[in-house]
């Protein structure tokens, strides 16, 4: 009896893909993809998380960084929050 796998479960992808241009998120010095708030997506999700990066200034993720959760102020309003 052969088992199958799917795809995403054998590549190791994480839920659902992530939209890099809605996701607020800096840089930080890393060795690996390990920690990277897109390690486990799809390839596509993480060139287009570098092209954001890249009209950020930020870090392209090949030269040794990953990318992580910018940090918010909570007492900050958001954007859409505060147009109601």
């Amino acid at each position: 009896m052969t088992r199958l796998v799917s795809i995403q479960k054998w590549l190791g992808h994480k839920g659902a893909p992530l939209a890099p241009e809605s996701v607020q998120f800096t840089t930080r010095p890393a060795k690996s993809c390990r920690n990277c708030l897109f390690n486990g997506q799809p390839t596509p999700i993480c060139t287009r998380a570098c092209e954001v990066a890249e009209r950020a200034d930020l870090e392209h993720c090949e030269r040794g960084f990953i990318y992580v959760e910018k940090p918010v102020d909570t007492r900050q309003l958001s954007i859409i929050e505060g147009a109601h």
